[in-house]
């Protein structure tokens, strides 16, 4: 499963990162990394990029969908509000 198959407000964790060295090495400068735990936030309409939040630090990021298909990720459990 990648990040475009996820709903709002899910919780999942990186499992690996894209093949692509330059999309690995962007993902890993904004601190997204497999094991990091991330909450997906919503996606931009018409085919924009997906906000997603770092669930250790809360900082929000902005993915290309191009990147976003090639992060596979877990599910994980649903935040408390």
């Amino acid at each position: 499963m990648t990040l475009l198959d996820l709903s709002e407000d899910e919780v999942v964790e990186i499992r690996s990162l894209p093949a692509d060295a330059n999309m690995a090495r962007r993902m890993s400068s904004l601190g997204l990394f497999a094991g990091r735990r991330i909450r997906f936030v919503k996606a931009a309409p018409f085919a924009g990029p997906l906000l997603v939040e770092d669930q250790a630090t809360g900082a929000r990021l902005m993915i290309a969908r191009a990147m976003a298909g090639e992060v596979e990720v877990t599910r994980g459990r649903t935040p408390k509000p």
